[in-house]
């Protein structure tokens, strides 16, 4: 044993009362600088971690500066079964961060433009980057440009900003997605007849990109179905869905439905007892899909793989801000297609609130 070896043994074991003392500031303060907590000056932060030295502390020891890298995270306010999925995956993701990232998570009304704009706009810290889910509004789409002339890194899921320079989005190709239903939809429909297209949200880009890349593909491919865009704005109401998707059958029967948001449960209550059954396609691996797709109901569900936009933002947004030095994918997410012969292996309720009678 060597005599700085003998030294460090007999030393006593220092106390954080004693760190506190000699440092001039709180215990509290010494505990949120071991473990690396925010709220600590760069100067108390320093004094700490040189007491702690001086005193022979037998621990590893933070850095004498690490600041803490604050990121945003921005999502709307919506209870559907794709966002609870989303930010369960964010939270996942969040928790496996470095003690030195601060993610901040943020929920907003969805109407609440100003609320959106505010928070891009400004903090009470500094923050480097952010990854969003918001509509395409102009004011939220300037405030974002002008965050990112000032430097910080932007990355959209979910829905893009299209045109936006400098941003990644890493959600699906919404476009693709609505020409793949159109295209699953107009191979199963043989005979001619009309299909009744529901809109969730007329301000948020990926639904509408939906809309165009189904219309597109239905008028190009099958020119024997005859779409109509029955409702642009359900946001993802089961009764909006619902009433537009009676008012539709009240003229005639349907060969086929798309919806392109959720609000399901009003559309499996308004096409009971339908004669012929119209062909369903909709969005999400969501716990009524798998049982309108067990049951028959629904023929196909479209999936954009939430917990893989979460990771997959979350990889990019550290590589943009410098802290990961592995590259990430840096492309869409891939769609994925569910029928009743492949659903995965999950657990989930039929519950008796899935009917709205």
């Amino acid at each position: 044993m060597t005599g700085a070896q003998a030294s460090r043994k007999t030393r006593p074991r220092a106390r954080l009362a004693d760190i506190a003392r000699v440092a001039g500031v709180s215990i509290a303060t010494v505990d949120r600088v071991f473990n690396e907590r925010e709220s600590v000056s760069d100067a108390a932060r320093e004094r700490v971690i040189q007491v702690a030295r001086e005193m022979g502390v037998r621990r590893d020891l933070p850095e004498a500066y690490r600041p803490i890298t604050h990121l945003d995270l921005i999502l709307p306010q919506n209870d559907s079964p794709f966002f609870v999925r989303l930010r369960a995956a964010f939270r996942d993701g969040i928790a496996m961060l470095d003690r030195g990232i601060a993610m901040h998570r943020h929920i907003l009304a969805v109407e609440d433009t100003a609320s959106f704009v505010r928070l891009i706009s400004e903090t009470s810290y500094a923050r480097k980057g952010m990854i969003l889910a918001v509509p395409d509004r102009p004011e939220i789409r300037a405030a974002v440009q002008s965050i990112q002339a000032a430097g910080q890194k932007v990355v959209t899921i979910v829905t893009d900003l299209p045109g936006l320079a400098g941003a990644d989005y890493l959600g699906i190709d919404n476009r693709q997605a609505g020409a793949t239903a159109a295209h699953l939809l107009g191979r199963s429909c043989r005979q001619s007849g009309r299909v009744a297209v529901l809109g969730a949200h007329h301000d948020w880009a990926g639904h509408v990109e939906r809309m165009g890349g189904f219309q597109t593909t239905l008028s190009r491919d099958f020119p024997h179905l005859h779409c109509e865009i029955i409702e642009m704005d359900t946001r993802d109401d089961p009764d909006r869905c619902a009433r537009s998707l009676r008012a539709a059958l009240s003229f005639g029967p349907l060969v086929g439905v798309y919806n392109t948001g959720a609000g399901s449960i009003g559309i499996m209550n308004a096409l009971k007892g339908a004669m012929p059954r119209p062909f369903w396609i909709g969005h999400e691996l969501s716990d009524d899909h798998i049982i309108y797709l067990k049951d028959g109901t629904m023929d196909y569900a479209i999936d954009q793989n939430p917990r893989g936009q979460a990771l997959g933002s979350l990889q990019t947004l550290l590589y943009r801000c410098g802290l990961i030095t592995s590259t990430p994918a840096l492309s869409h997410a891939e769609l994925r297609i569910y029928t009743r012969e492949n659903l995965p292996a999950r657990n989930y309720e039929e519950s008796s609130q899935l009917s709205l009678d």
